[in-house]
């Protein structure tokens, strides 16, 4: 039983980090060519776009959240799917009369008529989202790990088909652009009903019926949603705060480094997506000694693969020479790869398995407190996008720390030495990167020498755990 749960883990594992390196290279591909075609305003207004949908998850309120809460671990066959079939229904009902009421609001206040444009298609695009995470929420819970990949990587091919072939006319618009991903993600949302056709097309029970199913899901997934809020305004609020202190151009060149760092989390991040239905299976005296063994191989993966950071920069920096200034942030910005892959693959997963959404939400609240005061500090008062760009980091280190040393009592789990460890890494790392240049790089990658040095045993025992269980 033991080895088929290995089988069946490794067989998701390879269908997420398959569909999350083909969705990290599509988006390679997006900031190498998009950023180099159109101009730095016409990018900055796309990546507004993508900035606010960022948030469309929270007008369900918890609801989708709530079934992967409650129904993680099950079997699909297992599902009631009249029952289901009618809460898909009301949600798509209840998102076109939200969104439209919605978008008549901000027609009234926004002005700018580019601003209007991004603001109509985002209340467009939420609907079918919503929708879309109803179903892929329903796949990753039950684990149906491969149409779950087929559905999300589906929707980057698109994207980047269509933004090639309006490249390819010579468009320079962000208006066309925009529209792409807007289409992209209604062919993904059709196939995720196609995968659930059972529940789509199941004869529904009535709204009375449905009704305390509804509220038992808010319920459940109101917490975690608020805490999956609060984790993307962390950054959202610095981000914010660029885009009003500062112009639409130096907005769009902040997200430009940022998406670049976010690559490397969407590749690291499938990880989480077959571990959670697959932690629900596992009996609990297991889960500290999983949590250390992927522990220690995420962390040394991550500060290994950004010792290429220079060479990196110099490259992007030839090919975007106009966003060569943004750029060098990655320099800050990078180590957020590990501490976010750690939150999101290891902190968060184990949160949602042993029902603690209570407590990572008033973590993430306290990080966002955080963010809201450095981001007043650094736009106000210091004036300097420098300042907003370390205080991202600062926060993120903060709630990642704050959350693991929660999660590690209710786990008895030991993480301080590490962390110091992990921290001492990231100074270094910055230090080296922005003041060495290619020597930098040199001193890094001695200091990861030492890290795996004095991280040897914990490996070697990681390493003799992983052949144990062939």
């Amino acid at each position: 039983m033991a080895k088929n749960k290995i089988l069946n883990f490794i067989k998701n594992m390879s269908y997420t980090v398959g569909s999350n390196l083909l969705s990290a290279l599509i988006g390679a591909i997006m900031v190498l060519i998009v950023p180099k075609l159109v101009g730095v305003e016409t990018y900055g207004y796309y990546q507004l776009y993508l900035f606010y949908i960022n948030y469309v998850g929270v007008s369900y309120f918890g609801w989708c959240d709530g079934i992967y809460l409650r129904e993680g671990g099950k079997y699909y066959s297992d599902l009631n799917k009249p029952l289901y079939s009618a809460q898909l229904r009301m949600l798509g009902i209840f998102e076109v009369i939200f969104y439209s009421l919605l978008f008549a609001v901000f027609m009234l206040i926004v002005t700018d008529n580019n601003k209007q444009y991004v603001i109509g298609c985002t209340c467009v695009v939420a609907v079918g989202m919503c929708l879309r995470w109803f179903i892929t929420f329903i796949l990753q819970a039950t684990a149906r790990i491969k149409e779950y990949a087929i559905v999300t990587v589906s929707e980057k091919i698109m994207v980047i088909v269509f933004v090639l072939l309006i490249m390819a006319t010579g468009y320079r618009q962000f208006h066309l652009i925009i529209l792409s991903d807007v289409a992209a993600k209604f062919i993904s949302l059709s196939i995720g009903l196609f995968y659930c056709r059972d529940i789509v097309f199941s004869k529904a029970v009535p709204f009375k019926t449905a009704l305390p199913e509804i509220k038992e899901n808010i319920s459940a997934g109101i917490k975690l949603m608020l805490a999956s809020l609060c984790s993307m305004l962390i950054i959202g609020v610095v981000r914010f705060g660029i885009e009003n202190h500062w112009d639409i151009s130096t907005f769009g060149k902040v997200s430009l480094t940022l998406s670049i760092s976010n690559m490397v989390i969407t590749a690291i991040n499938a990880i989480a997506v077959v571990m959670y239905p697959t932690l629900r299976r596992t009996g609990k005296d297991y889960l500290p000694k999983i949590y250390s063994i992927m522990r220690i191989i995420l962390m040394g993966v991550i500060f290994g693969g950004i010792i290429f950071y220079y060479p990196a920069y110099k490259i992007l920096s030839m090919w975007l020479p106009q966003y060569a200034e943004s750029l060098r942030y990655a320099a800050i910005l990078l180590p957020m790869c590990a501490y976010e892959s750690k939150m999101s693959m290891l902190v968060n997963t184990y949160y949602k398995t042993l029902r603690l959404e209570n407590l990572m939400m008033k973590c993430n609240m306290a990080a966002l407190a955080l963010s809201v005061v450095c981001t007043l500090v650094s736009t106000l008062l210091l004036n300097s996008v420098t300042a907003a760009i370390i205080s991202i980091l600062v926060v993120l280190i903060f709630r990642c720390i704050l959350s693991e040393v929660v999660l590690s009592t209710k786990i008895s789990v030991n993480v301080i030495k590490d962390i110091f460890i992990e921290l001492a890494m990231t100074v270094a790392f910055i230090l080296c990167n922005w003041y060495l240049g290619f020597w930098g790089m040199i001193i890094y990658a001695i200091c990861y020498v030492i890290y795996l040095l004095i991280k040897k045993q914990d490996i070697l025992g990681a390493w003799n755990f992983v052949k144990s269980m062939r």
